[in-house]
C-alpha cells in the first residue's frame, strides 16, 4: 500500500508492504517459462513485510548509484519505507496527451531506458504505471523484486523492453508501426544477446498474437507488443505463454475478462 504524506512541506510516500500471497501462481508461471525456454519471463521471487521492504531499499540504492532517477528514501521501518516523490504518474501524462505529445513522453522514456542499460541497470517492471514525469526527466518507481535472482543481466534488460512494450502499445492501438518505430531505435544500441532473447521470447509468441489481433482490448494490447517488439529487435503461442506476460504486468489475469 501506497499513500501521499507531507514532510516539510514537500510531498513523500509511505509505502507499507504486506505479505505475499502469489507463491502457487508464480510457481506455476516459472514452471512454463522453464518449460518453453522463455527465461526472460521468468518471474523474480515476490516477497511481502519486510524482505520485500529489504529488496526495494537495495535496487533503489543500486539504480541511484547508477545515475538512474530514482525515489530518494526518507526514511525506513518494519516493512515500510518513507520515499521522496519524484514525478506524476506517467500512465496518466500518456491518458492526458495526443499523438504528438505521447510520442515524446514514450521517446523519452525509452531512451531512459536504454542510457540506463547502458550503465548495467536493469528495472523489472518498467510498465507507464511504475514510471513517472516531472516535466523535465523520466523516473522509475517499485522495486519489490529483482530478476537478477531468476535470470542473467541481458535477460533482464530484455524483459524490460517486452514489459515497457506491453506496458505502452495500448496508446498505440492505431499505429503500432509508429511504436515500433521507435522502440527500434532505442533497441539499436543494445547488446546483442538483449535483442536476441526480446526476439526469441517474441517469435515464440508472434503466431498467437497474429490470431488475437482481432479480438477484445487486452488481447489486441499484448498481441501489438509481441509483435512489435519482434520487429524492433531486427534479428531475423501458446495462450499460457501470453497468460506469463500479462500476469508479470499485473499479478492479475486481465485476459481472462476477454472470456466472461
Amino acid at each position: 500500500m501506497v499513500e501521499p504524506i507531507t514532510i516539510e512541506g514537500q510531498r513523500a510516500w509511505l509505502k507499507q508492504y504486506g505479505q505475499s500471497s502469489r507463491a502457487l501462481a508464480l510457481g506455476l508461471l516459472n514452471f512454463v517459462a522453464r518449460r518453453f525456454h522463455l527465461d526472460a519471463l521468468r518471474p523474480p521471487p515476490h516477497r511481502g513485510g519486510d524482505a520485500a521492504r529489504q529488496t526495494e531499499a537495495r535496487r533503489l540504492a543500486e539504480l541511484q548509484a547508477q545515475g538512474v532517477n530514482v525515489p530518494a528514501v526518507l526514511g525506513s521501518g518494519r516493512a515500510a519505507l518513507v520515499l521522496g516523490d519524484n514525478g506524476s504518474s506517467f500512465n496518466t501524462c500518456l491518458r492526458q496527451a495526443d499523438d504528438a505529445g505521447r510520442d515524446r513522453l514514450v521517446a523519452m522514456a525509452m531512451s531512459a531506458i536504454a542510457a540506463a542499460h547502458a550503465r548495467g541497470a536493469y528495472f523489472g517492471q518498467p510498465l507507464p504505471r511504475n514510471l513517472t514525469w516531472d516535466g523535465q526527466e523520466i523516473g522509475f518507481i517499485d522495486f519489490e523484486e529483482d530478476p537478477l535472482e531468476v535470470m542473467d543481466l541481458a535477460q533482464a534488460q530484455a524483459r524490460d523492453w517486452l514489459m515497457f512494450g506491453y506496458g505502452v502499445a495500448k496508446y498505440y492501438a492505431d499505429r503500432p508501426q509508429q511504436l515500433q518505430a521507435m522502440m527500434a531505435t532505442a533497441m539499436d544500441g543494445a547488446q546483442a544477446p538483449v535483442r536476441a532473447h526480446a526476439h526469441e521470447v517474441t517469435g515464440r509468441l508472434q503466431h498467437f498474437a497474429r490470431a488475437t489481433l482481432k479480438m477484445g482490448r487486452s488481447a489486441r494490447a499484448l498481441a501489438h507488443a509481441i509483435l512489435i517488439v519482434h520487429g524492433a529487435t531486427t534479428l531475423g503461442v501458446l495462450m499460457v505463454l501470453v497468460v506469463c506476460v500479462d500476469w508479470l504486468a499485473d499479478g492479475q489475469l486481465d485476459i481472462l475478462e476477454l472470456l466472461t
